[in-house]
């Protein structure tokens, strides 16, 4: 069943499923990118749902609009959640392979980096295997 704009965009207003708001939320983007950008970036900055659907919604956030993905990575509301930080990490890591025609995504893995210097022992073991991947693909920064 497709669902209308309006319909996607009452599920996630009403976050009664996080992950029926999340899939809400990716369907939007398909159809309304600057509607998705804006209640991605609201979810973020207003702290919405629990650190898993603040993860995905950084995810819908980075495909549809890289740019102020990196501004988010860069400027990263405090605290920060493990999930939205390995959500931050995997999109650009994943994103390595484009680096010499957005340099910006360099800039967004030296935040993180930084970032992950002064992860605490427990946050680091819950996201290890994105670390580890970064890590490897980020030897030099």
């Amino acid at each position: 069943m497709n669902r209308t704009e309006e319909e996607l965009l009452e599920e996630v207003a009403n976050l009664g499923d996080y992950d029926t708001a999340a899939e809400a939320l990716h369907q939007l983007q398909h159809l309304n990118k600057a509607v998705a950008e804006h209640l991605a970036v609201d979810i973020l900055r207003d702290n919405k749902g629990d650190e898993y659907f603040q993860a995905s919604a950084f995810g819908t956030l980075y495909s549809v609009n890289l740019h102020k993905g990196i501004e988010l990575i860069k400027n990263s509301p405090m605290p920060l959640n493990t999930a939205t930080l390995s959500a931050m990490i995997e999109c650009i890591t994943e994103d390595s392979g484009v680096v010499v025609d957005h340099p910006e995504i360099l800039e967004a893995a030296k935040v993180l980096k930084e970032t992950i210097r002064n992860l605490n022992s427990q946050d680091s073991h819950r996201i290890q295997d994105t670390l580890e991947w970064f890590l490897e693909t980020y030897p030099d920064i």
